[in-house]
């Protein structure tokens, strides 16, 4: 057996393999002969070390890691170390993510404004930039499609419509996939997540499935996090679908999460320092914004709650 005797080789987890974590590892650096048979990039099989299990630390795709003891021959190693992150995404759960692309359909699915603004605001709580993908805009006229970017625009987000049946759209992806480090795709079952990522990555090949013409949503086909690499130093994490995220947040924040409502905020102040945006006399929050009745709603729902507020 063939083991590299180095310690604190770093490299970045995967995927998760039921007791397992998937590390990939750049090899470049190591001089044997006997790592040469690989890729630039090799996938190791790892355990973790007990002293993080001590320690209280957990590790999700996305993680930066030092691995030791690895074994090349069996492609096995043990994770020593973990780097501190630099942002995390609850669910799915993605460490170190700089950008959350949020798949949206116009149909086949039928768009979902609640939905759609539930996986937004798991960006947000999380404070990471997230871009809005219109998927199968083939089903639609150029006209809704307008209507459709316009509407995201004044939510406050980029959105870039795209096709996986005429490519429309697929290239100036690309290019902004390969501007970011790492890309966690989401979205609702159905929305074209995973055939978006057959089109972008063609050596992936995972399958999909159509959406049901009894229940209208799609069906989950990704069970797993699975990062890919889609540029020399970008990764495009794929995500299981599904179709209520949880929002975490106090009431009093909880406005600081809609673009809109941020930049209203910026221009003028409230009468009250802790209004919350409903009735209060001197509120500026024009309640005429097309989310203010789905803020309202979960608001309401934040107050009445006894426990911390989790929708889902």
């Amino acid at each position: 057996m063939n083991k590299n005797k180095s310690s604190n080789l770093k490299g970045i987890v995967v995927a998760l393999k039921a007791n397992f974590l998937i590390v990939e590892i750049d090899y470049t650096e190591f001089k044997e002969e006997s790592v040469h048979q690989f890729s630039q990039k090799i996938r190791l099989l790892c355990t973790r070390r007990r002293k993080l299990d001590y320690q209280g630390l957990f590790i999700d795709v996305g993680d930066l890691v030092f691995v030791e003891s690895i074994d090349y021959v069996n492609q096995r190693a043990v994770i020593s170390a973990v780097e501190p992150r630099t942002s995390f995404l609850k669910r799915p759960a993605v460490a170190n993510v700089t950008l959350v692309s949020i798949c949206i359909s116009v149909d086949e699915p039928l768009f979902d404004m609640a939905q759609a603004s539930r996986f937004l605001l798991t960006a947000e709580c999380a404070n990471i930039q997230p871009l809005i993908i219109l998927t199968k805009i083939d089903l639609i006229t150029k006209d809704d499609l307008i209507l459709y970017v316009n509407k995201f625009k004044c939510w406050g987000y980029d959105c870039i419509p795209v096709s996986t049946k005429n490519s429309q759209g697929i290239d100036l992806l690309i290019e902004r996939f390969r501007k970011t480090k790492l890309t966690v795709l989401a979205g609702p079952s159905g929305v074209g997540k995973t055939s978006l990522i057959n089109h972008l990555i063609p050596t992936v090949s995972r399958p999909t499935s159509s959406v049901s013409t009894k229940l209208k949503r799609g069906t989950h086909t990704t069970r797993h996090v699975e990062l890919f690499a889609i540029g020399a130093e970008s990764l495009l994490a794929d995500t299981p679908g599904f179709n209520r995220p949880q929002i975490v947040c106090e009431p009093s924040g909880f406005a600081s999460l809609f673009p809109e409502f941020r930049m209203q905020l910026t221009k003028s102040k409230c009468k009250f320092r802790n209004c919350l945006h409903r009735d209060e006399p001197g509120c500026v929050i024009d309640k005429d914004l097309e989310r203010y009745p789905f803020y309202r709603e979960n608001l309401e729902e934040m107050i009445n709650s006894p426990l911390p507020y989790q929708e889902g």
